[in-house]
């Protein structure tokens, strides 16, 4: 586009909102009818309640603590005295505690490798 074009365009669009602008009341619309600011009703009252807690989009989680203490853990399983029962229940016991230390590292929940409820002791 040439520059005189450009330039007859912008005049056009100035011409265009200058007789806009003119055909614009200059009083407000509220002194048109004959109203007063006073007149208009009052807002109605809005109560103000509580708001309740969003939830968030981020899920935080309070923090771990250095050290957890679970009763039940340090427990053998018993002793039935065939070899072979006694090493493969061994195996099982060694197989869920390294899988706990993996949980317990990654952030999952804690896994009782004994059947027993964490916390809990019977006597």
């Amino acid at each position: 586009m040439s520059n005189s074009k450009r330039y007859t365009i912008g005049l056009a669009l100035a011409f265009l909102s200058a007789t806009a602008a003119a055909d614009l009341p200059q009083s407000s619309i509220l002194t048109r009818y004959g109203v007063t600011s006073d007149q208009l009703p009052k807002p109605a009252a809005t109560e103000t309640v509580n708001s309740t807690e969003e939830k968030s989009r981020f899920h935080i989680q309070p923090e771990q603590p250095w050290v957890t203490v679970r009763l039940g853990d340090g427990k053998q399983p018993e002793k039935t005295g065939n070899i072979s029962i006694d090493r493969s229940m061994q195996q099982e016991l060694e197989r869920c505690q390294r899988m706990r230390e993996q949980l317990i590292r990654r952030g999952g929940h804690y896994i009782s490798c004994d059947n027993s409820i964490p916390g809990y002791s019977q006597q």
